[in-house]
């Protein structure tokens, strides 16, 4: 008897399953639509800070970048462009939609010289310090 109760368990986990199967999956990833933000990586050198974002699969122009009131912002948006039209995915685990990344820039940063990069699904943006300014002595004529 308890190996006929096990079996019938066994056998509607199995019916669940193929049930869900059934029902198709969700091509949306399971933190929702537009709720991905590119992982970030930044870095200091003894001339510049360096943002590495996490940017597969985006083209350069997919990517916005743009310095407001001393915030770098970073914009874009991943679409979904799968080439497989007549397969059945089960699992989505790629992050599609639009995202933005909002980041103070200190006084430090020469704001009219940053870079931007996009190369193997890297972008990165580099922030070069201000260079010291040089001072002047000024003659007092009397």
């Amino acid at each position: 008897m308890a190996n006929m109760r096990g079996l019938l368990n066994d056998l509607a986990a199995i019916e669940l399953q193929l049930a869900k199967i059934a029902e198709g999956p969700s091509l949306l990833p399971e933190r929702g639509p537009g709720n991905w933000s590119p992982a970030v990586d930044i870095y200091e050198t003894a001339k510049e800070f360096v943002l590495m974002a996490e940017a597969p699969g985006l083209k350069s122009e997919e990517i916005d970048i743009q310095v407001i009131d001393r915030q770098l912002i970073l914009r874009g948006e991943r679409r979904w462009e799968s080439e497989a039209h007549a397969e059945h995915f089960h699992r989505i685990e790629s992050a599609y939609g639009k995202f933005e990344r909002t980041f103070n820039l200190s006084e430090g940063i020469d704001v009219d010289h940053i870079s931007a990069e996009l190369a193997d699904g890297i972008l990165r943006v580099v922030l070069p310090k201000r260079t010291a300014a040089s001072g002047k002595q000024i003659e007092v004529k009397g």
